[in-house]
């Protein structure tokens, strides 16, 4: 412990990353399970889990600028002025504060009209829960101000501060126990908040005492490049997060439980997401930042691809299979108590398409690190507003015409179409990486892993078993001997063993 909070080589920032958020998703998957089994899936759940959706989105939003934009500016110039850097970053954390400090205002004073104009909530419902709605104001502030001093922590390779992260699960974990009777779900916000209150403390303290960190000001950071990127990235986050946020707010509108129902299923399709490819990613993305700065082709094409593939490799076993058998999974961890079997088969009907926009999300967070490490922001925006714009017509039409089910489905047809528009965009940028190889590793993965399914979903039709564990367990074990068959007689287990050894992925993951 002497030495969580120092400087770490890749390898361990990565175990540590992933260690950190796969103990948070434990946590949060407890809270999921237990909030099904007191609250259900019904309206006050519903604006709960859209509301604490509409937080996560805008953090998001801006975490994504700062890892396309800020942080690797400052990676570049701290290797000519650490001040400079320093006062980059120092310029957006005072942003930050008065955004923060603007949204809580607002959120006090005017909490039916904030939460109105954001979902299609009546106003009936949403005056019961305005105590929620300001309180989530005050969280959404002090999570900005936790991602944005964390991301800073970690470029100075300090990546033990991603072991405060298992408290935003812990804390509400421990409020739910002991006051779910006497708070209500309102218990999981004022968790929440504590979680992050404390992690801003603690992260403000580790940067002046391990960092040094001077907490002056300067606008030299700011040239015309960090600008027309920072526009860039803008533009296209914010067209992002539009997009995430109109098939919600569609949603909210179309009947009781619904909101809830796929808030459900993306705890599920999410965990893998967040605890591999977002934290192995964020680490990859400072080694590309490297590597680029460094002008070293060769190596940017080398950790690309293999990052990409093991990642590939790892994760689509777990969305084949639980693609099959969404409904078993459905019903073994959340129907029981308050939540009934059609909020059971709601959610199964929303895993499906999520967990394989678990699989895409793979190859979209590793096109999006390169963008972020060349920094080619401004070339890449034209591809990336048409890909943006394609959804945002698609998933508008898609729910009003065959509802909220389709806005998975059309995620994946428009993730299929970017990757399409994407290859013209590598082409003519970065020659030197293999797109195609990449893609072609994301396609046999899958053939063989669905050839694999065949005979685990064989099994499970002939024995007919219903209870959920039982049916999971069975065609569990088939699915991965067949897969491990397959794989060795292919060649792609050999594959992944040798590319493990090779990277700078963690030890577990070898």
């Amino acid at each position: 412990m002497a030495n969580l909070f120092q400087p770490v080589s890749y390898r361990k920032g990565a175990v540590w990353a992933v260690g950190s958020t796969a103990a948070w998703k434990i946590c949060s998957f407890i809270n999921g399970i237990l909030i099904a089994l007191y609250f259900g899936a019904h309206t006050q759940t519903d604006i709960y889990f859209y509301l604490i959706m509409i937080c996560g989105m805008g953090v998001n939003f801006l975490q994504h600028i700062n890892a396309a934009v800020f942080i690797p500016e400052a990676i570049c110039a701290q290797k000519q002025s650490p001040l400079s850097a320093m006062r980059l970053l120092n310029a957006v954390l005072v942003f930050y504060v008065l955004l923060g400090a603007l949204c809580i205002v607002t959120g006090a004073l005017y909490p039916q009209y904030l939460a109105g104009a954001v979902s299609r909530f009546s106003q009936a419902q949403l005056n019961q829960n305005l105590h929620m709605v300001s309180w989530v104001c005050v969280l959404f502030a002090f999570q900005m101000w936790a991602s944005f001093l964390c991301n800073i922590l970690e470029m100075r390779k300090l990546f033990g501060s991603a072991w405060l992260m298992p408290a935003n699960a812990l804390l509400p974990l421990i409020l739910l126990l002991g006051g779910a009777q006497k708070w209500g779900i309102m218990c999981m916000v004022y968790g929440f908040l504590a979680a992050n209150v404390l992690q801003t403390g603690v992260f403000l303290y580790l940067l002046k005492t391990k960092c040094a960190w001077q907490f002056t000001l300067g606008m030299e950071g700011f040239h015309a490049r960090l600008k027309k990127n920072l526009l860039t990235s803008q533009a296209l986050e914010l067209i992002s997060l539009v997009n995430t946020w109109i098939p919600a707010y569609l949603i909210s509108g179309l009947g009781s439980g619904l909101v809830s129902a796929l808030n459900y299923a993306k705890q599920l399709s999410d965990s893998p997401t967040e605890i591999l490819t977002w934290r192995v990613c964020a680490v990859n993305k400072i080694e590309l930042s490297e590597d680029s700065a460094q002008k070293n082709e060769q190596a940017l094409n080398v950790h690309f691809l293999r990052t990409n593939r093991l990642l590939l490799f790892m994760l689509t076993p777990l969305a084949v299979f639980s693609c099959f058998y969404a409904l078993d999974i459905i019903r073994l961890f959340f129907e029981r108590g308050n939540f009934t079997p059609q909020a059971a088969r709601n959610a199964a009907a929303f895993l499906q398409p999520l967990l394989i926009m678990m699989l895409l999300f793979i190859p979209i967070t590793m096109q999006s690190n390169l963008f972020s490490a060349e920094r080619k922001l401004k070339e890449a925006f034209p591809y990336l507003l048409v890909s943006n714009l394609i959804f945002t017509g698609a998933v508008i039409w898609g729910v009003k015409q065959w509802g909220a089910f389709a806005y998975p489905y059309v995620q994946v047809v428009c993730c299929l179409i970017g990757f399409g528009i994407n290859k013209f965009l590598f082409n003519k940028h970065f020659p030197h990486i293999q797109y195609g190889r990449a893609m072609l590793d994301m396609a046999r993965l899958a053939a063989l892993n669905v050839l694999a399914l065949l005979p685990a979903a064989v099994c499970t039709c002939l024995c007919g078993c219903k209870t959920p564990f039982f049916t999971l367990l069975s065609g569990g074990i088939v699915f991965l001997s067949a897969l491990y068959g397959l794989t060795k007689y292919s060649g792609d287990w050999q594959i992944f063993i040798n590319a493990a050894r090779q990277s700078r992925l963690p030890a577990p993951f070898k």
